[in-house]
């Protein structure tokens, strides 16, 4: 019964870091915005991920793509 539950709970703790990486971010987007150079404009933009950045430029850097 020991083992059902150490094997229960490591399942359960791995679903929960899958869960925790399953967000918006998109290192390929990262990777293709990371030597840009951004605007220095800031009306404000909210990300996929929920969170205000500054511009589109600015969260795509990050990785962070932005509903437009």
């Amino acid at each position: 019964m020991k083992n059902v539950i150490v094997i229960f709970s490591f399942c359960f703790a791995w679903l929960g870091l899958v869960s925790c990486n399953d967000d918006c971010y998109n290192p390929n987007l990262e990777a293709e915005f990371k030597n840009k150079v951004c605007t220095t404009d800031c009306p404000g933009v909210i990300g996929c991920d929920g969170k205000q950045y500054c511009n589109e430029c600015e969260a795509n850097k990050l990785g962070v793509a932005v509903d437009n």
